[in-house]
């Protein structure tokens, strides 16, 4: 029978982040809802660019004239230095011309840079999302004004998710890359969902003693979603995003399988249970004999008693609703 070990976690987005204006503006329009599925590059808002188109303009006509004074000042040094070389001007006379040739190359280096930057913000005004993903929330409204850091939408990308788990200290040493796990979310009661061990912090946690360990989980499409499958490069036009069953934040029970090793084992229908009680019959000297047991894990119709029976026992598989302990029970040679 397998043995697991039991953590707790809670399901994280793959992708996610919280999108800055990185530009100062007031916001003319907005494009996104909550829920809604983007591509990589879809505008999320856009803010009010015409002073920085104007910088732009500003900004060409500086380098447009810096440009002008360059192509004067290297005719300048053309002529300085013929004059130097027949002797018509003097050493110093030649260097501060040059130097002066020399700046403003500099200059129209300046004015290029300040031109990128002008046209840096005006592709700035239109805020868009830097992955696939869905959005989560969007913090802004037409009309508001935004600083470069002012926060404008959550994005997170549905598919795959990741399940962050915490493993006390004592259990570290059995962790590693590619183990398999399966989980449950109160959500959806008893289905179960499985998972791969992708990422394992290098370091214990001092403060709880304790090791992080990420699982990649394939996030399944919900019943609503399955009809809109094909249709999901479609989503982008305000409509609600195919986001699957599960959802980052959800809280998650998982068993983290270690490795599987010889148990007694009893068919799930030997079982009597009475709430969080279990009973198993079995024949002692011809007879029924009652036991309380404590169960392990199931698979394939079988499942592991901890304590209450041995190896080797006669147990009754399907005790009828009559049985009872001390009933006298048949042998095969008696029937």
């Amino acid at each position: 029978m397998p043995e697991y070990l039991t953590l707790i976690g809670t399901l994280r987005a793959n992708q996610e982040s919280d999108i800055a204006a990185d530009a100062a503006g007031k916001v003319v329009a907005t494009f996104v809802e909550r829920g809604q599925l983007v591509r990589k590059g879809d505008s999320l808002a856009r803010l009010d660019a015409r002073a920085a188109v104007i910088s732009v303009s500003a900004a060409e006509a500086q380098s447009n004239l810096v440009k002008s004074n360059l192509e004067q000042a290297q005719r300048e040094c053309d002529r300085v230095k013929h004059l130097l070389e027949t002797g018509a001007i003097s050493r110093a006379e030649y260097d501060r011309t040059t130097t002066e040739c020399s700046s403003t190359q500099w200059s129209l280096a300046a004015a290029e840079a300040q031109q990128q930057n002008a046209r840096k913000l005006v592709g700035d005004s239109n805020i868009r999302a830097p992955f696939d993903g869905v959005i989560g929330e969007r913090f802004v409204n037409v009309g508001q004004y935004v600083q470069s850091s002012t926060k404008v939408a959550s994005i997170y990308a549905p598919d795959p998710l990741r399940l962050e788990l915490t493993v006390p200290e004592a259990q570290a040493g059995v962790i590693h890359e590619g183990m398999t796990l399966t989980f449950h979310v109160t959500a959806f009661g008893n289905e179960t969902f499985s998972g791969t061990v992708k990422y394992v912090s290098p370091n214990i946690r001092e403060s709880s003693r304790d090791l992080v360990v990420e699982a990649l989980v394939p996030n399944p499409p919900a019943p609503a979603d399955k009809a809109d499958k094909a249709d999901k490069t479609n989503k982008a036009d305000g409509a609600k995003a195919a986001t699957g069953k599960l959802r980052p934040g959800m809280f998650a029970t998982a068993k983290l399988l270690l490795s599987e090793h010889p148990v007694p084992t009893v068919p799930v229908q030997a079982l009597r249970r009475e709430g969080a009680t279990a009973r198993i019959f079995v024949v002692v000297e011809g007879r029924s004999n009652e036991r309380l047991v404590q169960l392990g894990e199931e698979k394939d119709g079988a499942i592991a008693v901890v304590s209450g029976i041995n190896r080797g026992d006669s147990v009754i598989a399907e005790p009828g609703p009559d049985m009872r302990d001390g009933l006298r029970v048949a042998s095969e040679s008696e029937k």
